[in-house]
């Protein structure tokens, strides 16, 4: 699906699994149009591009250059071993801001409470966008 970003800010794609195979199956990297893949378990947090825990790709600084370019997620199905590419390619639609805009938070925003084991990781995602491009801590 496509995804509307303000230039400068993150955006945030995500694989749409049906519900009745979510359980069996997972993200295993996600594909470019012009065939550069991104792998789930191989990319430096500092990168353009990072596939989430959940998934999700992490697109970093968007400009207009990301515009012209698709994705695709590829799965991975835990009983089978089966992978499949998405039959979709999803789009960034990229706004170039022309005044200042306030922070807004995405739609599916929620209050989430996380419990983890010290030895685990965590992603918190804060999905902001405005202009001038929002700082987070």
């Amino acid at each position: 699906m496509d995804e509307s970003v303000l230039k400068g800010n993150t955006a945030i794609l995500k694989c749409h699994i049906p519900s009745f195979v979510s359980d069996y199956v997972f993200v295993i990297s996600w594909l470019q149009d012009d065939g550069h893949e991104i792998l789930a378990d191989g990319g430096p947090y500092d990168s353009k591009y990072l596939v989430l825990p959940s998934g999700e790709l992490h697109i970093r600084d968007v400009g207009p250059e990301d515009g012209y370019k698709s994705y695709q997620c590829r799965t991975k199905h835990r009983l089978t071993g089966e992978t499949r590419l998405s039959a979709t390619k999803g789009r960034l639609v990229i706004t170039e801001p022309i005044s200042s805009r306030a922070p807004t938070l995405s739609s599916d925003v929620r209050s989430t409470t996380i419990e983890k084991h010290l030895t685990h990781g965590v992603t918190l995602l804060c999905q902001a966008q405005g202009f001038p491009t929002p700082s987070f801590r």
